[in-house]
């Protein structure tokens, strides 16, 4: 018998209770339900004493199966004995959610369809799927959930894992509850259906050291570049250099803490591309202030010394060429320097006439005027100090077929040659005159003879026979150059070099002190002399002389240079072939390969260095000696020897190929192919293979360069 009946709890015979599991609540809830319907037998307790509990296995052992439903069926063939307190606690009916807070319960088979009326959409709420309802929503409207008797067994609910509800990806298994499922997850993978990937990465970085790279259910530890991963956590340095000695292809590689550099030298770059060392061109990056040479790894900066620059200790910069000793540079303008002009054409041209309406003059011709007492006899009277063996003094006369006389330096003593008409005469005699001291000296005619004395001694008296001023449109006229004749040399009755090194003052010409040459001389001080003078040529510091020499014969070639520098830079000697510089000597106080600056050093350059450090800037004269057989090089200073420096890789000098010889300087060469390209300033002699090079005998000589005079060290006084 089975209803709603309280039964008493002695007649109480058996009980059997069948729980079936709850399938996963429903998300959504019901917005209406109507309250108080009632149906079905009597609900067991949750909380069913374990007595009870083991009368009703005593009993029939009856299980009935009802989706949600815990029905009890009472049947009396076996007495059973509760007191009464077990007996009303197993009767007594508890309330579910008769409440105002069912709506907030989620979806229950019993509490729905058993202790009250459900709809299909409430089925669907218990199920939440489509085909469970649809099996259970007929029957339970066919009263096949009849009281007590249930036709329903627990093999008729559906599998709950087909079809399968649990994320595929993220699930091992799915395990069918009878009415619910339960999903089990791979490692990695959580939620209900196994559709939440576990970011391992964001717990401690998933343990990796360096990187942590999360994935659908698991993780990926990663290293930084130049590490490799070792125990899938932890990252070791790859050693590049040594997995891989082509790593750096030519250059040097260094491995560094994940990483690794190829380095090259300096002054080069490394290309990635090919894997070598490339050279930088510096010079493309303004590194210089002048010229910019780039070489192989390097550069080399140049400033041009026939500027008057010099490069500075920076190696980049330019500054001005300073002397190192100074020197007396005073000039007398009251004296007439008589070598000014290499071309060897006259300092002073003067031209005497009667009683001219005004006298005119210029820096190199002159008009006197000549008084009628005068016009039969000529005088000429003047100081003279040279150090130079030849040269003219002056010329007097007419034009060169004309009666004329010339008065020059030969050998060092005094030289006449006159020539009237087809007469021609040369008369040397007297003491040296070229010892540097001043000599007066006096020509004058007396009579038909031709007197010339040296400090007021006749040292030769001439026979002439004719006059030297010439009658040119009824006027007596007589020309007077000075420091050279009017004419070609070769028309000299005795061939001598008219450039003469000296110094004239305290002249007399015909009429006597002539104030107008004076005006001339103060207002150009080229044409005057130097105040104290010493023996040697001097080089100003700007300017060169060029000798065309051959040494073709020659398989040594000994250099004898006598210095007394004022400058710690400049060219001294060099052979220069074309645009290139074989051999050249300079003297310079920085150090190009060893980048070193000293004092100053003297530096023959012949495709290699040979250096000798000396202090010459002293005021002292100093003998250098370089001396060149095939490709070894030997330089002294003062007896001291240098560097001598011999190798194979030297290329000799080949003295059979033309070259031009420079001193003091150099010409327009590019300034790479040499390390000094400034002037020298200084006194300098110059000998080669034994013969003195004279400067009045050069090719070309710069005007301020004076071939046998050099001014003394020291202050000006």
């Amino acid at each position: 018998m089975c209803g709603r009946t309280t039964y008493p709890a002695s007649r109480f015979a058996a009980s059997v209770r069948v729980t079936l599991p709850k399938r996963a609540p429903a998300l959504g809830r019901r917005e209406s339900r109507t309250r108080g319907r009632r149906s079905g037998c009597a609900r067991d307790q949750p909380g069913l004493p374990t007595r009870a509990a083991a009368a009703s296995a005593v009993a029939t052992k009856t299980r009935v199966a009802f989706s949600g439903v815990r029905c009890v069926c009472f049947f009396s063939p076996l007495p059973v004995s509760l007191s009464p307190e077990e007996a009303h606690q197993f009767l007594r009916r508890e309330k579910r959610a008769y409440q105002v807070f069912e709506e907030t319960k989620q979806g229950h088979l019993e509490r729905e369809c058993v202790e009250e009326r459900c709809s299909f959409e409430e089925a669907r709420e218990v199920f939440e799927n489509d085909p469970e309802t649809e099996y259970f929503y007929p029957k339970y409207l066919g009263k096949l959930f009849s009281l007590c008797f249930l036709s329903l067994s627990v093999s008729d609910i559906p599998d709950q894992c087909s079809p399968p509800p649990c994320n595929p990806r993220g699930t091992v298994r799915c395990e069918d509850k009878k009415g619910d499922f339960h999903c089990h997850c791979f490692t990695g993978w959580t939620g209900a259906t196994c559709e939440k990937d576990i970011n391992e990465c964001s717990n401690n970085n998933g343990g990796c050291e360096h990187l942590c790279n999360n994935t659908l259910g698991s993780y990926r530890c990663s290293c930084q570049q130049g590490y490799v991963l070792a125990d899938r956590h932890l990252c070791r340095d790859v050693d590049e250099c040594t997995d891989d000695p082509g790593v750096c292809g030519t250059a040097q590689c260094i491995n560094l803490i994940g990483s690794y550099q190829c380095l090259c030298e300096e002054g080069y770059v490394y290309d990635n591309v090919s894997k070598s060392c490339k050279d930088v061109d510096e010079c493309e990056m303004q590194m210089c202030s002048e010229e910019c040479v780039n070489t192989p790894g390097s550069f080399s900066c140049f400033c041009d010394g026939r500027r008057g620059k010099k490069l500075a200790q920076d190696l980049r910069s330019c500054e001005p060429v300073e002397p190192c000793l100074p020197l007396n540079m005073k000039r007398s303008s009251r004296s007439l320097y008589l070598g000014r002009m290499f071309s060897g054409v006259p300092v002073i041209r003067l031209r005497f006439r009667p009683h001219p309406k005004s006298p005119q003059h210029s820096a190199v011709y002159i008009k006197q005027p000549l008084t009628s007492a005068l016009h039969h006899s000529f005088t000429a009277e003047f100081d003279l100090r040279t150090f130079d063996p030849e040269g003219v003094i002056f010329f007097a006369g007419g034009h060169l077929n004309s009666s004329w006389i010339v008065l020059a330096m030969h050998h060092g003593k005094l030289e006449l040659q006159l020539k009237y008409g087809p007469v021609s005469r040369v008369t040397s005699s007297g003491p040296a005159v070229n010892d540097g001291q001043w000599h007066r000296i006096s020509v004058e005619e007396q009579g038909r003879s031709l007197v010339i004395k040296i400090d007021r001694e006749a040292v030769m008296k001439i026979a002439v026979n004719g006059d030297l001023f010439t009658l040119k449109k009824g006027m007596h006229e007589l020309n007077l150059t000075i420091g050279g004749v009017p004419f070609r040399e070769a028309g000299l009755v005795h061939q001598v070099n008219p450039r003469l090194d000296g110094c004239m003052k305290e002249w007399r010409w015909l009429t006597g002190e002539d104030n107008s040459i004076q005006e001339t001389i103060r207002s150009n001080e080229k044409m005057q002399c130097f105040s104290i003078e010493d023996q040697g040529s001097f080089y100003p510091g700007s300017g060169f002389a060029l000798f065309n020499l051959s040494h073709a014969d020659s398989q040594v070639m000994n250099i004898q240079l006598t210095l007394r520098p004022a400058s710690a830079l400049g060219v001294l000697f060099a052979l220069v072939r074309q645009d290139g510089v074989p051999l050249s000597v300079s003297l310079s106080n920085y150090h190009p390969s060893k980048k070193l600056w000293q004092e100053v050093r003297l530096q023959p350059w012949l495709s290699h260095e040979n250096v000798i450090p000396a202090f010459l800037c002293d005021s002292e004269k100093h003998l250098v000696n370089v001396t060149i057989a095939g490709n070894l090089t030997l330089l002294e200073v003062d007896g001291q020897q240098g560097e001598v420096e011999a190798g194979q890789n030297q290329e000799a000098l080949d003295f059979a190929a033309p070259a031009s010889t420079f001193l003091g300087g150099l010409p327009d060469v590019p300034l790479v192919s040499t390390p000094v390209s400034a002037f020298y300033m200084g006194c300098m002699d110059v000998v080669i293979n034994g013969q003195l090079l004279n400067l009045d005998e050069a090719f070309y000589k710069h005007n301020d360069i004076r071939s046998h005079s050099c001014p003394l060290g020291g202050p000006q006084q």
